[in-house]
């Protein structure tokens, strides 16, 4: 049991409990000191707004005192225009141009703008993640009460929005641009090493292996997650773009017969920036791309006939096999496996055991020259997604999902971080 609380169990961030039990007393008697000094106008609000803010810091929603049902409480905690605003920019047709924004543009200063507007959309989707459950909440809130003594609410508010957003930018300008690793090192469909793919991963280990010092431009191996309808976790980035690179060729007839009589046949690659978001977008609507990426339609044994760009014995690997395959090839580097979509608790279980017998394995090999080699954010193995795939896998966050599986992640040492923004963790608090 908490000593702060009496109540939480050991597995409960105590941050949540230290805070309510030497925070608010501290904010209270503030509050008393502005009452006797005649400028209590500048500190009710944020009074106001902390006692709110507490109240959902609470492990269980609801009045101080009473119990709440875990059984009864919402799956989908966040929701409200932040949540609704957050979809509508991150799965719309017209994403794309943000997301290229932010990896294309010739400017570095465009680059790191692009994903600041990306990380400050994504944290106003989540804010309950960042406010209700991180440590950096609480300092806000106390810098808000001190300074508003002197400068006033309003001018507090807009200083310390500016402080986030100078941090913001500073952890986005040291955050790797250049990694030839995302997705196992391949590129696309038509190059060398198709992406994605064991091939690929391979080639990957053996040019960082062989160059003295490893290579200069992977920070990380990261690669993308998907369940199938059977439970098995596949490693691609979406069910569209493998189909439409391998429907063409004769040795994938029969599979992709059948995989259109099942109505999952896409339509043949677009070759223009705008005409592959309208495809996306359209297929989208099929179910074969983005978060449900049409998987659930699907068996491994039926994805895995798919000889991926017509080339004999390249398929969709599983995650299994993926992760074996960095063990078997001495991989020096962290591993990042970016959640696309996992629909079931069974396919979830398999998730975490997957990466924590990974880390047990990297545990066991590990030396000053693998250790020095890994991307701190993410130690050997992490998740990382984005929240609005983060979410309908792992749970909305302060959810009783979301809490079941970040009590899971936690006790297996494994980080959860947020793409593009890798100092947010997605399972912190929980």
């Amino acid at each position: 049991m908490c000593r702060s609380c009496g109540r939480c169990l050991p597995s409960t961030n105590a941050t949540r409990c230290h805070l309510q039990a030497y925070l608010v007393p501290g904010l209270r008697y503030l509050s008393r000191l502005h009452v006797e000094s005649g400028s209590s106008r500048h500190f009710r609000g944020l009074l106001l707004t902390h006692r709110s803010l507490t109240a959902r810091m609470s492990p269980v929603h609801g009045k101080p005192g009473r119990a709440v049902d875990k059984a009864s409480a919402p799956d989908s905690v966040e929701g409200g225009l932040f949540q609704s605003v957050g979809n509508l920019c991150f799965r719309s047709k017209y994403s794309g141009y943000l997301w290229n924004t932010s990896v294309l543009a010739p400017y570095r200063v465009v680059r790191v703008a692009a994903m600041t507007l990306i990380s400050l959309l994504l944290l106003a989707r989540s804010w309950r993640l960042f406010v209700r459950s991180s440590p950096e909440a609480a300092m806000v809130l106390a810098a808000m009460s001190i300074a508003s003594w002197q400068f006033g609410t309003f001018r507090t508010i807009a200083l310390l929005t500016l402080a986030l957003l100078l941090t913001l930018v500073r952890q986005l300008a040291s955050t790797p641009e250049v990694n030839s690793g995302h997705r196992a090192g391949g590129k696309g469909y038509e190059g060398e090493h198709i992406e994605n793919t064991l091939e690929a991963l391979r080639a990957l280990i053996k040019r960082d292996n062989e160059t003295p010092g490893g290579l200069k431009t992977l920070a990380y191996v990261e690669f993308d997650v998907h369940e199938t309808g059977d439970g098995e976790l596949m490693v691609l980035h979406d069910l569209h773009s493998v189909l439409a690179a391998s429907q063409q060729f004769e040795i994938n007839k029969d599979i992709m017969a059948e995989l259109a009589r099942a109505g999952l046949q896409p339509e043949a690659p677009a070759t223009s920036t705008w005409a592959k978001l309208v495809q996306k977008a359209g297929a989208a609507g099929r179910g074969l791309y983005g978060d449900t990426a049409g998987l659930q339609s699907l068996t491994a044994p039926q994805l895995k006939r798919v000889h991926i760009s017509g080339r004999q014995g390249v398929h969709v690997p599983t995650l299994q096999e993926f992760l074996r395959c960095c063990s078997e090839e001495g991989l020096q580097r962290s591993v990042a496996v970016e959640v696309k979509s996992v629909a079931t608790d069974a396919g979830r279980a398999k998730f975490v055991q997957l990466l924590r017998s990974y880390k047990q394995d990297f545990d066991q090999r590990q030396n000053s020259a693998v250790e020095s080699r890994l991307y701190p954010p993410f130690a050997s193995v992490a998740a990382i997604s984005f929240p609005f795939f983060w979410a309908p896998s792992f749970g909305e966050f302060g959810s009783p999902t979301w809490r079941r599986w970040a009590v899971e992640f936690k006790q297996c040492h494994i980080p959860t971080r947020c793409c593009v923004w890798h100092a947010l963790d997605l399972t912190r608090g929980g």
